[in-house]
């Protein structure tokens, strides 16, 4: 049985804390260059994107899933606008969300028991 599996998570970008930086830069021991050096050392640590902790296990497992029965996987990541709308025409608010042939399953708990049920 072919099954259409669509995951749609919410993923962000590394964060900074600008305050941080702005309070290294004025400290007595801390010269303005040396702040900027710092603020560039922990913003290079994270490029890429982030998916919070119930996302990433939710991709894992629909992944794992589609791997098994050689189903196509789709993810969208609702940050981006496109993937935004796609997820509100489809009727989804919060994530991680799951559509599995039709039928939509958002939260963790609820896109696990239907994979388990499946």
């Amino acid at each position: 049985m072919k099954w259409l599996l669509e995951v749609f998570v919410r993923s962000s970008s590394p964060y900074m804390d600008v305050t941080l930086a702005r309070e290294m830069s004025l400290h007595i021991v801390c010269d303005p260059d040396t702040a900027t050096r710092a603020s560039e050392l922990f913003s290079s640590k994270f490029k890429g994107r982030i998916l919070p902790r119930e996302d990433l296990t939710a991709l894992e497992k629909v992944s794992q899933i589609a791997h098994k029965t050689n189903e196509q996987l789709k993810v969208y990541d609702v940050s981006s606008m496109t993937d935004k709308i796609r997820a509100m025409k489809r009727g989804i608010r919060k994530t991680p969300a799951a559509v599995i042939n039709g039928e939509k399953y958002e939260g963790l708990e609820e896109i696990l028991q239907a994979i388990s049920n499946k």
